[in-house]
């Protein structure tokens, strides 16, 4: 979408004839919430000289469509006036979305002429380009009643079917929506025509409502079919809240139970317990199984979910793995049962590319600080790799107190002010550490007096 800036120097073209052509093909390729912002700005009236130029300047007997179009949105009333009698006598697309844009106009005899003239034109190709205009105008004030009065005009001309059906496939999101709501809701379309648009639906919004109007009118042999199957996670989720565990296929839903979808997962898990089976030892044949590394990854976080322990040896094996998903699963599952002989390859971990593994490890190792020294933090902090050194300052400052202090002023992270601990004092190695930093940093001298009187530093 272009700034307003944009939309001003695009205009300032269709005052020469040079930018004619460019100005009609940008406002033919517009869209119906582009064309109004558009016609917003260029009616804006607090410059000494209009945007379009001085109402006098304008010539508009034999003018062009794109001439015509563009004074239609001048700040002067009467030339905008002219320019809708010359639009009503000129046929194209741009006069229809001109035309459309004028029936919010403020100025009551250019709305009448520009609504008398829309409702006239209703063949279901002036439809296309009409109709998204006046759906955006119906949410304000002026010229709010013309969507329902042209959607009248066009069902008396065509038939509510035919009508309706064009609207389902217009080019403009918007209009497609509230088409396929009323014809769902009106009965135009049924419960079949859902199962049948279904596995096309490229739009959320629609798909949603389609999901919805299966889920709520289909029998359960279609609703197993159409969403337990779907590519969308929502209709999988809608088809497992919808139908009861005796009503569901147990081979379908013990393939949902590694679902992609977490909540697929969950409402899988469910319904597979209301069965009276143990989702549990699915899981874990699974887990351990030769299936892909993104399924096996999946069924050991389930597992974990059910309450499963995991043998530390088998966990270090997942976290060790070059497989990634099995990787950042394994490292989930670490937390807890590291010992001091996975410090070296923990941190070998942060030092690595993927950010996702890094941070796994770092929280593994922050859950269990008494493992490591400061000195083992330098193969991290002392990298020449920027990323690098800030992991290692993250998990140094993840002991908290003085200490993230310590590394708030080696890495010079901090604002205005430092968060120090009260009612705790540094230990000697820290005010030693602490003293040494103010005595290397440009700070004011409020600041350090602060932070010595905090940490106890001789004056």
């Amino acid at each position: 979408m272009q700034t307003p800036a944009q939309i001003r120097a695009q205009l300032s073209l269709g005052r020469d004839q040079s930018g004619l052509a460019e100005t009609e093909a940008w406002l033919a390729s517009a869209t119906a919430r582009e064309l109004l912002r558009i016609d917003h700005y260029a009616r804006q009236a607090r410059y000494p000289v209009p945007l379009l130029g001085r109402a006098r300047s304008w010539k508009l007997k034999n003018a062009s469509l794109v001439v015509a179009a563009l004074a239609s949105m001048h700040p002067d009333g009467r030339l905008r006036e002219q320019a809708v009698r010359v639009l009503c006598g000129l046929a194209g697309a741009l006069s229809d979305r001109a035309l459309a844009i004028r029936v919010a106009d403020h100025v009551e005899v250019v709305r009448e002429l520009a609504e008398e003239e829309v409702l006239r034109r209703t063949t279901l190709a002036q439809a296309e380009r009409i109709v998204p205009v006046v759906q955006r105008i119906s949410q304000r004030g002026r010229g709010s009643q013309v969507q329902a009065r042209y959607l009248q005009a066009l069902v008396d001309a065509h038939g509510e079917a035919s009508v309706w059906a064009c609207l389902r496939i217009s080019a403009d999101v918007d209009v497609r929506r509230t088409a396929f709501r009323h014809s769902f809701e009106t009965g135009l379309l049924g419960s079949a025509d859902a199962v049948r648009l279904l596995p096309r639906e490229r739009d959320q919004v629609v798909r949603r409502k389609l999901i919805q109007v299966i889920a709520e009118t289909a029998t359960p042999e279609v609703i197993a079919e159409t969403l337990l199957r779907g590519r969308s996670a929502e209709s999988r989720v809608l088809g497992l809240v919808k139908l009861t565990a005796a009503q569901l296929d147990p081979v379908a839903v013990e393939q949902l139970l590694l679902d992609r979808s977490v909540l697929v997962r969950l409402w899988a898990r469910l319904r597979w317990q209301e069965m009276g089976r143990d989702a549990g030892e699915v899981y874990a044949a699974v887990a351990r199984s030769a299936a892909k590394p993104t399924v096996r990854a999946r069924a050991y976080a389930e597992l974990a979910e059910t309450g499963a322990e995991f043998d530390r040896v088998e966990v270090v094996e997942l976290a060790q793995s070059a497989d990634l998903a099995l990787k950042k699963t394994g490292l989930s599952l670490l937390r807890g049962k590291v010992v001091a002989a996975d410090v070296p390859w923990l941190l070998r971990e942060m030092t690595g590319e993927d950010s996702r593994v890094a941070r796994l490890a770092g929280d593994v190792l922050s859950g269990s600080p008494q493992l490591w020294s400061l000195a083992d933090l330098g193969v991290l902090k002392d990298s020449a790799d920027v990323v690098i050194q800030r992991r290692g300052w993250w998990l140094h400052r993840s002991l908290g107190g003085w200490e993230a202090v310590i590394v708030d002023l080696e890495s010079g992270a901090f604002r205005d002010r430092l968060e120090l601990p009260m009612y705790v004092r540094p230990t000697v190695a820290q005010q030693q550490r602490i003293a040494e930093l103010l005595g290397t940093l440009s700070l004011g001298l409020d600041q350090v007096s602060g932070i010595a009187f905090a940490a106890g530093l001789p004056r």
